[in-house]
This record gives C-alpha cells, sequence and structure tokens, in this order.
C-alpha cells in the first residue's frame, strides 16, 4: 500500500450504525495523530464465517492493530478469537472479557443498578418485562445479571414468563413484545436491554393502545440519538461509547509502542432520564425540542426510504455489472454518501474453512465515486486484502471508510467500501442489501451464459468430429441432441426451482405480446413477491429458504391453467406467471388457486408480521395486446401492482386499473372480487 500513513488499524464489528460512529469518534483523531489510519470492517450475519476479504486482511500484516467488538454469530466471534491469537496482532476488545487479553468494556453494572432503582423507587415499578440481547454477547449477559440482582435488592420478583430475547433488534423485540401483551396485561414496564430493541418496544405498545409512560413505563441502553428524539424522550443508560473508543486507542496505542496494559478497564455509564418513565406529563422546552427533533428525523426517514424504493427500482432491471454501477451511482447523492467504491472479486471465494487460500484472490475495482460523481476505475486487478488499488489507497487514510463484503451464501463475490457521513444504519444495510442481491443476480446469471456459450462452442466442435465420422452418424446425432437438450435447459429452466427462469419469462411474455398483438385477445402476468422472505432467510437460514422457494415454485407450477400458461421465477423472492388468453376473472382465479395451494403448504413464518405462515403478495396486470406496446409498460403495470398490494398490507391481490396505451382490457377490478379476508381488491392507477 502506498497511503499517506503509517498503516492501518481496523475495527471490526457486525454493524454500521450509532453504536460503530460513537466509538469511532474520538478513535480517528487519535490515530491520527499516530500516522495511524482507521477503517471499519462489518462481519454481517447473514452468512456463517468469516468474510474471507477479512481473513486476507488479517493474516496478510496489512493492519498494525485490530479494535474488535462482539459480532453476532457466536461461531464467528469464535473463528475471529482463534484467529487473532493465532496471528499474534495487538488487539484491543470492547465489551469482552477474554482472560490474559485485552478488554475495555462499559460498566453495566451500574448504569443498569441506576436504572432498575429509578424505576421501583421513583416510578413503582413492580412487574417488567425483559428484553435480553444476544444469548452469547457478554455486555447481554451482564446487563441482565445486573438487573436481576438490583430487582432482588428492591424485593421485585422477576417473572421468568415475562424474559424474551430481542436480539438488540427492534423488528424482533417488536414481535416479541406483541405476542406477551396477547396474553398479559399486567405488564407496567419494558426494560429494554438496548435503545433500537427500546424504540421497537414504543411501537408495540402504541399498536396495542398503551401510553407511554403513563400505562408502561420503557427503558433502553446506549443512549444513542434516537432515544432524544423519539417522543416521549426514552429514559435510558449512556454507556460512553466515545470514552470507551479513546480508552481502547489508547490501549492499542501502548501495545504498539510495547509498554503494560491492564487486561481490563472499565469506563463508567450514567442513567439518563427522559419522559418514557416520567410519571408526571411536563410539557417544557426540553420536550417541544424533542418534538421538533422527532419531526426531523421523521422527514429524513421519509427521504431516505422514497430514495432506497428509487434505488430497488432502479436495480430490477439491470442485467449487467456496469448497469448495475450506473443505478447505484445515481442514488448515493440523495443518501449523502460522499465516497463509494466497489472490487469485484475474479473468483468468488469460499470462507477459509473450505481450504482456499484468500490471500492469493484478487479483485478489481468496478465503481470509483468521489465527491458527487464517479471516476473511471483503474483496470488492473490486485490483491484483495489491499482494499483499494494504489492510485487510490491514499483514500483510506481520509475519513473513515466500512468495508462491507457482499456474500452468496458462502462465497464472496465483491466488497463495498463507503463513507458513513450522516446516514442511518438503515440507509446503509438498505443500500448494502440491494446491491448484494442484485449484484448476486448479475453475476450467476453471467456464470450460466458463460456455461451455455461453452456448450455452444462443446456443440460446434463435437459436431465437426461427427461429421468426419461417417460411420459413427448415428452417435453424433444423439450426442449433439443431448447437448443441445442440456444448452436450453441451462438457458431456460432456474437451478434452484426448477421452473422457468427470467430469460424463459421475457422470450414467452415478448412472443404472447407478438402473437396476439390486435387480436383482440387479453394477455394477463401476475407478479408474485414472497412476503418478507429477508426476515425468513434471517431467521431459518438459506437452505431452509432455499426449501420454501422450491414449494412456492411447485405451488405456481400446480396453479396455472393450460399448455400455454407460463409458471417463473423472475429474481429472488418474485414470481410471476403469463397466462394467455386470460381476462381479469380468469387470472383472478389462477391468483386465488395459488393462495389456496400456499395455504395448504402452510411453510411455517414465525418473523413474519402478516401471518403465521409464509404468504404471498400478487399484482396482477390484463391487457389485449396491440402491436405498440411494450413489454416493460406491461410488467411495471404488474409490478406497480404489486407494490401497492405490499404497501396495503401483504398477503393480498392488487389488480392495475389501466395500463397505458391505446386501449385497455381491464374492467373495473373491484367490482366483484375479494381477497382471503373479505376485503375489496386496491387498484392503481396509470
Amino acid at each position: 500500500m502506498t497511503g499517506t500513513s503509517k498503516g492501518l488499524v481496523a475495527l471490526v464489528s457486525s454493524g454500521i450504525n450509532s453504536y460503530q460512529a460513537d466509538l469511532m469518534a474520538r478513535m480517528r483523531p487519535s490515530l491520527a495523530e499516530h500516522d495511524l489510519s482507521l477503517i471499519l470492517y462489518v462481519n454481517t450475519p447473514y452468512s456463517p464465517g468469516l468474510p474471507p476479504s477479512l481473513i486476507a486482511l488479517l493474516r496478510t500484516g496489512q493492519l498494525r492493530g485490530v479494535i474488535a467488538t462482539p459480532v453476532s454469530l457466536a461461531q464467528d466471534e469464535e473463528e475471529l478469537d482463534r484467529l487473532l491469537t493465532e496471528l499474534g496482532l495487538p488487539t484491543v476488545r470492547i465489551g469482552k472479557v477474554i482472560p490474559g487479553a485485552t478488554c475495555i468494556r462499559g460498566d453495566n453494572e451500574t448504569g443498569m443498578t441506576a436504572l432498575v432503582t429509578h424505576l421501583v423507587e421513583d416510578a413503582g415499578m413492580h412487574c417488567p418485562l425483559l428484553v435480553r440481547g444476544l444469548a452469547h454477547q457478554p455486555d447481554s449477559l451482564a446487563r441482565e445479571t445486573a438487573i436481576r440482582e438490583a430487582m432482588a435488592a428492591h424485593g421485585v420478583p422477576v417473572d421468568e414468563d415475562l424474559v424474551v430475547d430481542g436480539r438488540f433488534r427492534s423488528d424482533i423485540a417488536y414481535q416479541q413484545v406483541r405476542q406477551i401483551l396477547s396474553r398479559r396485561r399486567d405488564v407496567d414496564a419494558v426494560i429494554a436491554f438496548n435503545d433500537q430493541m427500546a424504540l421497537g418496544v414504543l411501537d408495540a405498545l402504541g399498536d396495542e393502545g398503551l401510553e407511554v409512560p403513563g400505562q408502561v413505563l420503557v427503558t433502553g441502553y446506549d443512549d444513542e440519538p434516537a432515544a432524544a428524539s423519539t417522543w416521549p424522550g426514552l429514559t435510558t443508560v449512556n454507556p460512553d461509547l466515545e470514552g470507551q473508543g479513546s480508552v481502547a486507542v489508547a490501549a492499542l496505542l501502548a501495545k504498539l509502542d510495547g509498554r503494560p496494559v491492564p487486561d481490563e478497564t472499565v469506563v463508567p455509564s450514567r442513567l439518563v432520564v427522559r419522559g418514557s418513565t416520567m410519571t408526571f406529563r411536563r410539557l417544557g422546552i426540553d420536550e417541544r425540542a424533542a418534538a421538533i427533533a422527532n419531526g426531523r428525523e421523521a422527514r429524513k426517514r421519509a427521504t431516505w426510504q422514497d430514495a432506497l424504493v428509487g434505488l430497488n427500482r432502479a436495480m430490477l432491471p439491470c442485467h449487467t455489472v456496469d448497469q448495475v454501477i450506473t443505478s447505484l451511482s445515481e442514488k448515493l447523492t440523495a443518501f449523502g454518501i460522499d465516497r463509494c467504491f466497489v472490487a469485484l472479486h475474479e473468483d468468488p471465494t469460499e470462507s477459509a474453512g473450505a481450504g482456499v487460500d484468500v490471500t492469493a484472490t484478487r479483485t478489481r475495482l468496478v465503481m470509483d465515486y468521489r465527491e458527487g460523481r464517479t471516476f473511471p476505475p483503474p483496470p488492473a486487478w490486485f490483491p484483495v486484502h489491499q482494499l483499494l488499488p494504489d492510485e487510490l489507497s491514499g483514500e483510506l487514510a481520509k475519513g473513515i471508510l466500512a468495508v462491507l463484503p457482499v456474500m452468496s451464501g458462502p462465497r464472496e463475490l465483491a466488497c463495498i467500501i463507503l463513507e458513513r457521513v450522516s446516514v442511518r444504519d438503515l440507509v446503509l444495510h438498505g443500500v448494502h442489501m440491494d446491491l448484494s442481491r442484485t449484484l448476486e443476480a448479475v453475476i450467476n446469471t453471467q456464470k450460466l451464459e458463460q456455461h451455455a456459450a461453452n456448450l455452444e462452442l462443446l456443440v460446434e466442435a463435437r459436431t465437426r468430429e461427427l461429421l468426419a465420422e461417417v460411420t459413427g452418424r448415428r452417435l453424433a446425432e444423439e450426442e449433439l441432441h443431448r447437448a443441445n437438450a442440456e444448452l436450453q435447459r441451462s438457458l431456460l429452466l432456474d437451478g434452484l426451482t426448477r421452473i422457468a427462469n427470467r430469460v424463459a419469462f421475457q422470450e414467452h411474455l415478448d412472443r404472447q405480446l407478438r402473437d396476439l398483438a390486435d387480436t383482440g385477445r387479453e394477455l394477463a402476468l401476475l407478479m408474485v413477491d414472497v412476503d418478507l422472505f429477508k426476515k425468513y432467510n434471517d431467521h431459518y437460514g438459506h437452505v431452509t429458504g432455499d426449501r420454501a422457494l422450491q414449494t412456492v415454485a411447485r405451488c405456481l407450477r400446480e396453479s396455472v391453467r393450460q399448455h400455454g400458461d407460463l409458471a417463473c421465477r423472475y429474481g429472488g423472492e418474485e414470481f410471476a406467471i403469463i397466462l394467455p388468453d386470460a381476462g381479469v376473472k380468469e387470472a383472478m382465479m389462477v391468483a386465488r388457486r395459488l393462495r389456496a395451494r400456499l395455504a395448504e403448504e402452510a411453510i411455517p413464518h414465525a418473523t413474519s408480521t402478516v401471518s403465521t405462515v409464509v404468504t404471498a403478495s400478487i399484482g396482477l396486470a390484463v391487457v389485449q395486446p396491440t402491436s405498440g406496446l411494450q413489454l416493460e409498460t406491461f410488467v411495471e403495470a404488474a409490478d406497480g401492482a404489486l407494490y401497492l398490494a405490499k404497501s396495503l398490507g401483504r398477503d393480498r391481490i392488487s389488480v392495475a386499473a389501466r395500463i397505458p396505451g391505446p386501449r385497455s382490457a381491464n374492467p373495473d377490478p373491484g367490482r366483484d372480487a375479494a381477497d382471503h379476508t373479505g376485503n375489496e381488491l386496491s387498484t392503481t392507477q396509470g
């Protein structure tokens, strides 16, 4: 590396949110005084095993030191600990105490004791619900121990029926609290082990019609910015993350200088009391300020959410890496992201457990976004552990760049390297997921196309050989037939679900539009999306997720009517059904049949906010094709209806009311149609 600093220090963490931002607030200035740069490597919990690029970064001597926070998966935590111990890399751990290692942690005991004392003595708590974090996470364990001891000291028993696991996530905490409140209404306080879960708790209580703090008290931990800007303000514990980060850097610098460092340093925490535990409502300057801040936060969230929807739509039609990069670069300004680099690996690597030498992996830059515009990326390949090519290595010394691996199961396809400015973790998570999903689809499609091209070459070569062998003509014909059949299958079948793929979808729909053009006959299209499938994958794992997609595909295949109908996998968890000579009535019958088949399969979906089983949202469009109708217009109409079905609560059918063009085949779809709940179907216009 030819950067402007003497070396790199990596903060290895499981996210990119306000927790990491507060930790890093004082890290970079302190490291810069010693000519050291800081990067944040995000080890996401969506694929088991450490990403190969992280292993390569650690093994090749690229780093001067590591500051590690607990990661989401216990097996990743153990693997990282083993690797750091094996390499002897100067390391400081935050939030996890390991014998013989240098550890910095917040004083969970004092903070939680003060919080329980406030709840019991000041607010009269007697029946609390505890929302824990991760089962293996040291902070979560320490906070639970402190709470139990403090409650015992105040004579308040812990009801084990009111202890749930929220995994430090707001969506899981929301579901757990709703489940408890469906059978218990005697809860007078909810103690969440971090602020993110507490925000989910506030939403759950609001949806249950319970007032905070009038009927239920709520507390969090971490004192994130959202804790002060929400309504009412969230009582929490400030663990002085900036102080922990500063102490961690000081300990690491001492290690690098060979100076002695204590094994454990505890940073004090403090209780922050806000409106969520006030027994009397007080309208004052602080509450008005919080309301104003909450309004600003809501506007920002709405703007970023719109930008995420725009990015998702822009990514859908992408078929090449260049198209993906162009779509992403056009949206980065809306997210407030100043720098973004994307490096595509030469050969997708698997985790070190597969025996792959990850240090030999090469990558090349396909996106160089700086100063609000894209620059032509250097064309040369470079080692993956280098992060950026030589021409751009100086960027590592500017600000703090976050490294997010793009995974496809155990394979690492690429790395996204971007600068976190003022963007919420929700936005960066959304950008990461959209880009990862699209790159995975594009790369896998390119591999299939390359495989098909290789098969074509094989067919050509074999044909020439067989034509030269007059006596083996029959053998030549059989071999040619087998190769051609394999070629067609690889081009038109989805490898996982064994139904038609997107290539077959486009060819079949284009052919039907041509065949039915100006005949007065109708053509229907169903766009089907499995509801909340990302949550399903996160909860059950990719293997079970693949089986669920195969079951959904079988339901599609069994729901079509005749030979000309085609059930397809459009991409990811999205499917499509093409129905020639079908109007709204016939298409509705197929859609209802599909929903009935899904209900019969009853695939469990414990994390769904819609149902206890896997459901699907369906968008339906019908047209009388004309010679001027574009395929994209038809697909967008059905996709718009699908988007409406999802926005109205999912698990329903929505019909596009009109397709732009000379004529429309769609009658009023809400006239006599109803979904399985009895609600009239929603319609889109235009």
